[in-house]
C-alpha cells in the first residue's frame, strides 16, 4: 500500500468554492478529486482535468439549463417586486442585452421558455448557437448570475449536471 502524506495549503476562499463545485459536479468528495487533479497536472493530463474550453451543451444539458433558469426566474419574480412577469423580464432581460452575441430571436426564445408554462426547453443547438458552442459563458448565464446579485453562483457546468435542483440552495442569496 502506498504510504499517504498530508499536505496543508492555504487558498483563496474564493478558489476553495469553485473546487467544491467541480468536486460535487463530478459527484467526487473535495479531497478525491483534488488528489486527482494534481495527479493530472502531474502526469501532463492538466487540460483533462482543468480544462478551461467546455464540450458544446447536449439536449440533457439543455433541459436542465432550461430547468434551472426557470426556477431562477421564478423566485426572482416572487421574492422581488416586480409588476407581473413581463416586468421581471424585461429586467433579466437588461442584464443579457450587455453580452456581444445577444441578439433578437434569443430575446423572443427567451421570453417563450420563462414566460409560456407550455413552451417546450431550449435545445441544445440553440444554448450552442448562442456560446457560440460554449467558447463564451452562455449569455443568459451572465444574465441570471448578475440579476441575481448571487455571490455563490454555481457554476455553468454545475447548472448542466444538476439544473433546477440548484435553485433551492441559492434562493436565500438573492
Amino acid at each position: 500500500m502506498t504510504k499517504r502524506t498530508q499536505l496543508n495549503i492555504n487558498i483563496d476562499e474564493s478558489l476553495l468554492k469553485e473546487l467544491k463545485k467541480l468536486a460535487l459536479s463530478e459527484n467526487l468528495a473535495l479531497s478525491v478529486f483534488i488528489r486527482n487533479s494534481l495527479r493530472d497536472i502531474v502526469s501532463g493530463e492538466r487540460g483533462k482535468s482543468l480544462s478551461t474550453k467546455q464540450q458544446p451543451f447536449t439536449e440533457k444539458q439543455a433541459i436542465n439549463c432550461t430547468s434551472f433558469m426557470k426556477g431562477v426566474f421564478q423566485k426572482m419574480r416572487v421574492k422581488n417586486i416586480f409588476t407581473n412577469d413581463l416586468d421581471a423580464f424585461n429586467k433579466l432581460l437588461s442584464h443579457i442585452k450587455k453580452s456581444k452575441q445577444w441578439n433578437d430571436n434569443y430575446t423572443k426564445r427567451l421570453k417563450e421558455v420563462l414566460l409560456d408554462d407550455m413552451a417546450t426547453p431550449f435545445e441544445a443547438e440553440e444554448l450552442n448557437d448562442m456560446s457560440k458552442s460554449r467558447e463564451y459563458e452562455c449569455p443568459i448565464y451572465i444574465g441570471l448570475k448578475e440579476w441575481t446579485g448571487c455571490i455563490e453562483y454555481p457554476t455553468q457546468d454545475l447548472i448542466c449536471n444538476l439544473g433546477g435542483s440548484l435553485v433551492l440552495l441559492i434562493e436565500s442569496q438573492f
